[in-house]
This record gives structure tokens, sequence and C-alpha cells, in this order.
């Protein structure tokens, strides 16, 4: 699901003055309740921004955390930079180039499998993008993506281009469509792989950045596979405006 950052402050706005007024009404000075309706208003803040990436919601634990195997063009062929945020930025061109901490390619029919080890990724149940992979570069690449359960039998989720530069770079991939009665896969399965590999249509030169680039790839829903959970932003925002709506309390 997505969100416009602004517009979800905007939102919730009401609820964090509301909220202030009902702890602080009658029980703390003036200056009190300014300090309380920032620290709320801030602990709003950072939720969303703590998870908000081009206008979709990034858990802290969405992204891929090991590496299982790997084919990747000499050079730029550390396959842990792919792993955890993504951290590529747009000024990182000319001068200012990537380094090999940064993301790597894949090279001509490369590709790069890794895991999500705390949690893993799950269909939607509707159109909406379920996994993302972060590019490095202004430059559209194709990119083959496959997904599995346990590493060896994988589902072929399309190729995935690039089209556009206006999300972060990245691309992403609607994995619901690709669920069959014949395969059996459906939004219950949980998987814990990503393949992405080079299609070889690519552009190839002679400098050890060639084909696509991976900065990082993140499950948008991604599934805990934990037997204690941690509570999400939502489901604390949700907390939040069940408090404001309590009744005042007046000291005595």
């Amino acid at each position: 699901m997505r969100y416009n950052f602004v517009f979800f402050l905007e939102l919730l706005h009401p609820f964090v003055e509301h909220f202030a007024k009902s702890l602080t009404l009658k029980c703390l000075p003036k200056a009190g309740v300014k300090l309380m309706r920032l620290i709320m208003f801030c602990l709003v803040a950072s939720l969303a921004a703590s998870t908000a990436r081009a206008e979709i919601l990034f858990h802290d634990r969405a992204f891929a955390d090991a590496v299982v195997d790997y084919n990747l063009i000499s050079g730029y062929n550390d396959p842990t930079s792919a792993l955890g945020r993504n951290d590529w930025t747009a000024d990182m061109v000319g001068v200012n180039q990537w380094g090999s901490e940064i993301g790597t390619s894949l090279g001509n029919g490369g590709y790069l499998t890794m895991e999500f080890v705390d949690n893993e990724v799950g269909g939607s149940g509707d159109s909406d993008k379920d996994l993302w992979v972060f590019e490095i570069g202004g430059i559209p690449e194709e990119l083959q993506i496959e997904i599995s359960i346990d590493g060896s039998s994988w589902l072929d989720v399309g190729v995935a281009d690039r089209a556009s530069a206006t999300v972060d770079y990245g691309v992403g991939v609607d994995i619901d469509q690709y669920f069959t009665v014949g395969n059996g896969y459906d939004t219950s399965t949980r998987f814990r792989y990503v393949r992405v590999s080079d299609t070889g249509n690519n552009s190839y030169n002679m400098f050890n950045k060639a084909g696509a680039d991976i900065d990082a790839v993140a499950a948008i829903y991604p599934l805990s596979n934990q037997t204690t959970s941690v509570p999400e932003p939502a489901t604390l925002l949700l907390l939040l405006f069940g408090l404001a709506l309590l009744p005042r309390r007046r000291c005595r």
C-alpha cells in the first residue's frame, strides 16, 4: 500500500493534538502541554519517515538479509553490498561515482540469490507490487526475477524493466499474478529466497559496472517468520488513535 508522507502527517495531526490535550489537561503547565504535543508529533513523524521510501512503506525488516549464491562481474562483485536498506543516491554520478560498497553489478548473464532471514516475501492479494528491486542509475535495465520457498524450486515472476526513474530508481513486481492452482502458490505462501538475473539484453561495456546494478531488494508486504512479533508502525498508530479517543481525566 502506498502512502503520501505529507498527507499522512496531516491526517494524523488532529489525533495527535487531541491525545496531547487529553493527557495534559489541567495536569501540566502550558509549557508541558506544548512539549507533549511536540513529542507526540515527533513520534508519529519518526514512525512514518523511518519506513517511507518513494511513497511506499518499507518496514525495517523488509530487506534481504543474506547472500546464498551469485555470479557477478569482476570489480563490483561484493554481493553483500546489495543487502539491507538501499543507500544509492542520485548524486553518486560523475566524479562522485558509487563504489562497490553501495551496490553490485550483475554483468552479462550474471545473477544474485538472496535470502530473507527475519521475514519472508508474500503476495498482497491484489495487483499491487509485492517485491521491490532498487536499481542503480537512471538507465532502465532488464531483470529476470524468481522467488522460492526453499531455494531449490523457483517461481519465475517475469522480467522487470524499469521504464521510469521516478520512484527511487527501482522496479516493483506483482507476484500474485503468477499464483495458479497448478503451481499451488497463493497469498498464504511465504517465500524466503529471491534471485535476480541479468537477461543479457542490457548495456555492456569495458567498465566494471555493466548490466543491471543492484542496490537492494525489499518485500513490500514482509511476513514475519519469528515466534515473537514486533509492532508495526501502522499498529502503533492505531494504538495512538485509540488512546486519543479515551475520555479526559481531570487531575485532583
